[in-house]
């Protein structure tokens, strides 16, 4: 009964939503111009639906404002139902039979749509328990990249989501690898780049232009440090893979997961850049990479973790209120080269399960061009409900012998950053051009701070960028040695100046960087014997935020 009175409510509430909600907000700004038709905006959450279930709702679907949906398959061998998504790189060989029912489901769903006509077949590397050089069991994980390309193509899908996050077994970390100790993170770059070839062409064979989105593209894989120790180090050389074998029709989505938190267009202009263009120096092909790889966006509606991050009563409590979330959409559609991807946890689009109307209406709304200042959506602060054990202390691996042990053979660790910095907010992200990063900038404005702690458990209670400076008296060290900056962690991004200088950046997607170590070159920045003032820009978008590890002065060993 309340589906069916939430979605009559729709109409009304988008002539009054689009036409009069950000009125307010409009203030003097040109219109931005209307989304294509061509660009598509589709559904991922934890209501994931089946193909069954496509079939059976396939009209009351396509009243939402998506273009399409990413789905699991229910494969089923003699009666008895399979789980193809988290099972998929592991041992169990599926076969084409197994997916029968599936196939005609999604053949009759595909008909009846009238807009959700992107549809993609989520493909995990879960339980990811293969070795890559274990021939034959690769090749079950083969057999079953196959059958997902066959029945995405059958079932009149659009390609996969290629949810390449690791859930299980470490299978991007070499530390982790089962030969790591008789084979060379240069002999497992080799054999993953190899295995990449193999995973396209079984994806391509019954669909040679298939589109496969990834949740993750080069970004994550630790290319500003050292790879052997990134934990998904070995992914670019998967990606080197795929690209090499791409099918000239083939094309490759880094859908982009860290756009979760972004609220701003620059932000979507910005990453647009760094996956189109600063990603290529990185590639092992970069001409396939120019030829098949495209950007995507995901946005989190209801963004960050736990049970208090969703309130269907007071929108204030919401990482994103309804126009911010229409204005997220709006801009990611606006920038991206196709698709977008609205992610969820705890409201429901399919059942109308914690799912206000208002957020509705503003789906329905994003293709609509109207007068918006960008600034206008980067300054409310949004408060996040306590959590038990929020403490860092209480963080799994917060010793500094569990973050940096593993380092110590080949850097000597001269001293360690002082505890305690000067720190100031920025909601406004005026810092970098008001040149927060200068030594000679006054001290007005900042106050005391601790390293080794989020700020949240410090009364800082704040969702945005802010900085953090220290000036210290660096220890003498030799010429002629690479000098690193170890950050034991920072929830979630960094951009790292020593001296005024900009020494280097921590960019990784929030949900996987926030609590991993990352070095900074600052060979000829850092000055031996003298003061030195290190500044840092935090960018956090969820829970607490900050230094919450140790940062250390390091020089590599020869």
């Amino acid at each position: 009964m309340r589906r069916v009175t939430i979605l009559k409510m729709v109409p009304a509430l988008v002539a009054a939503l689009c036409g009069s909600l950000l009125a307010s907000l409009s203030g003097a700004a040109a219109p931005l111009a209307r989304i294509a038709p061509d660009k598509k905006l589709i559904e991922w959450g934890w209501d994931e639906p089946g193909p069954a279930y496509m079939r059976a709702n396939a009209a009351r679907m396509d009243e939402y404002g998506f273009d399409g949906v990413i789905f699991h398959a229910e494969p089923a061998r003699n009666g008895q139902p399979m789980n193809f998504t988290w099972e998929c790189w592991g041992d169990k060989r599926f076969e084409y039979g197994d997916f029968a029912q599936n196939i005609a489901d999604l053949k009759a769903a595909h008909t009846s749509f009238r807009r959700m006509t992107d549809n993609f077949l989520r493909f995990n590397v879960s339980p990811g328990s293969v070795d890559w050089f274990d021939d034959s069991a690769f090749a079950v994980v083969l057999n079953n990249a196959d059958l997902a390309g066959r029945v995405a193509k059958e079932g009149g899908c659009k390609g996969l989501m290629f949810d390449i996050e690791v859930y299980n077994e470490p299978l991007f970390l070499y530390a982790k690898q089962l030969h790591k100790d008789t084979r060379s993170f240069r002999d497992y770059e080799a054999k993953v780049r190899q295995r990449g070839q193999e995973l396209i062409r079984a994806f391509s064979r019954y669909y040679p232009d298939i589109t496969i989105l990834l949740t993750y593209g080069y970004g994550i894989t630790g290319l500003s440090g050292d790879r052997s120790k990134a934990q998904y180090g070995l992914l670019k050389n998967l990606l080197d893979g795929m690209l090499d074998a791409a099918s000239g029709q083939t094309v490759i989505v880094d859908a982009y997961e860290g756009a979760y938190s972004f609220r701003a267009r620059r932000e979507f202009v910005s990453a647009r850049k760094s996956v189109l263009k600063d990603m290529l120096r990185y590639t092992g092909n970069p001409k396939a990479y120019k030829k098949h790889m495209r950007v995507g966006f995901g946005v989190w509606m209801d963004n960050r973790y736990g049970a208090k991050a969703w309130n269907t009563g007071d929108f204030e409590k919401n990482y994103f209120l309804p126009e911010e979330f229409e204005y997220s959409v709006f801009c990611g559609l606006h920038v991206t080269d196709k698709y977008v991807w609205v992610y969820t946890e705890h409201p429901k689009w399919w059942t109308n399960d914690r799912l206000p109307g208002e957020y509705l209406a503003a789906l329905k709304c994003v293709r609509n061009p109207r007068p918006i200042e960008d600034a206008k959506y980067t300054k409310r602060q949004v408060k996040d409900p306590p959590v038990k054990g929020l403490a860092a202390a209480n963080q799994p691996g917060y010793s500094d012998e569990e973050t940096f042990g593993d380092l110590k053979g080949k850097y000597e660790f001269l001293a360690d950053l002082p505890k305690t910095w000067l720190f100031r907010a920025d909601p406004r992200r005026e810092g970098e051009k008001g040149r927060w990063f200068d030594p000679a900038l006054p001290e007005v404005g900042w106050r005391s701070i601790e390293i080794g702690k989020f700020w949240d458990e410090q009364g800082i209670k704040y969702i945005g960028d802010a900085w953090y400076r220290v000036t210290w008296q660096a220890p003498d060290f030799p010429d002629n040695v690479k000098v690193v900056l170890w950050f034991g962690a920072v929830d979630e991004t960094a951009r790292v100046w020593v001296n005024g200088v900009r020494a280097g950046q921590h960019m990784e997607p929030p949900d996987i960087g926030w609590d991993q170590k990352f070095p900074i070159d600052v060979t000829g920045k850092l000055k031996p014997g003298q003061h030195n003032t290190i500044a840092v820009k935090v960018g956090n978008g969820s829970l607490a935020g900050g230094i919450w590890k140790s940062v250390k002065l390091a020089i590599e060993k020869y």
